[in-house]
C-alpha cells in the first residue's frame, strides 16, 4: 500500500512538471513569435535606395503631413550648405547639400561654381562665403509644395566685405526616403533661379 502512495505521489509530480514544462515552451513561444514579427515588420519598413553617392539604407515611414515649417528648415538647411562655404568647407558642404537636392538641380548649381572657379577663388584669395536668408516662402501646402527663397550671399576675405550678391530661388519641395545623408524625408526639386526684385516687389 505505501509503494502505491510513493507512486501516485511520484505521478502528481511528474504530472505536476510536465505541465510547467509545457506552459513554459508555450510562454517563450509566443514570446519568441512576438519579437520575431517585430524584426520581420522592422526589416520589411527598411529599404535601400541607390543614389548617386552609393547604396543607402532608408526606412519607409507612415504617411503624414509635412508643415510648413519643415519645408522651411529643410530650405534653410540646404541654402546654407549649398551657398555658404571656404576653401576647407566647400566639398563637405556640397555634398551635404546635395543628399537635400534631386540631381539635376545639384549639378545646375555645381556647374555654375566650377565655372566660375569657386573653389579656387577660396584658395587663392583665402574667402569664404556666408548667406543671410531674407525670406523663405511655402506657397502650397501639402506636397509637392511650391516654394520660393531670397537670400544674400556676401563675400568675404578676411574681415572685409568685398561683395554681396542678392539670390533668388524658385523649386518644388516633395517627398523622399528617409536616411543618414537625409533624415527630413523630403527633397528640394526643379530648382532654378529666378529675379531677386520679385522679393522686394512682394514686400513693397
Amino acid at each position: 500500500m505505501e509503494k502505491i502512495k510513493d507512486y501516485n505521489r511520484a505521478f502528481r509530480t511528474m504530472k505536476a512538471v510536465t505541465l510547467v514544462s509545457i506552459l513554459g515552451f508555450i510562454s517563450a513561444t509566443v514570446i519568441y513569435y512576438f519579437q520575431y514579427k517585430q524584426l520581420v515588420d522592422t526589416k520589411n519598413d527598411q529599404v535601400y535606395v541607390v543614389t548617386d553617392n552609393g547604396t543607402l539604407s532608408a526606412y519607409l515611414t507612415e504617411e503624414r503631413d509635412v508643415t510648413p515649417f519643415e519645408s522651411k528648415y529643410l530650405s534653410e538647411i540646404f541654402i546654407k550648405s549649398m551657398f555658404a562655404h571656404d576653401a576647407e568647407t566647400y566639398d563637405r558642404h556640397l555634398d551635404d547639400a546635395l543628399h537635400l537636392v534631386d540631381e539635376p538641380s545639384g549639378l545646375m548649381v555645381v556647374e555654375q561654381f566650377d565655372k566660375g572657379k569657386v573653389k579656387d577663388n577660396y584658395i587663392r584669395w583665402g574667402s569664404r562665403t556666408e548667406v543671410f536668408i531674407d525670406s523663405v516662402k511655402i506657397l502650397s501646402n501639402g506636397l509637392p509644395a511650391q516654394a520660393r527663397a531670397y537670400f544674400k550671399q556676401r563675400h568675404y576675405i578676411g574681415s572685409e566685405l568685398k561683395t554681396e550678391l542678392a539670390i533668388a530661388l524658385k523649386y518644388n519641395i516633395v517627398k523622399t526616403y528617409r536616411n543618414e545623408q537625409n533624415p527630413f524625408g523630403l527633397q528640394i526639386a526643379d530648382l532654378d533661379f529666378v529675379p531677386y526684385n520679385q522679393y522686394k516687389s512682394e514686400n513693397e
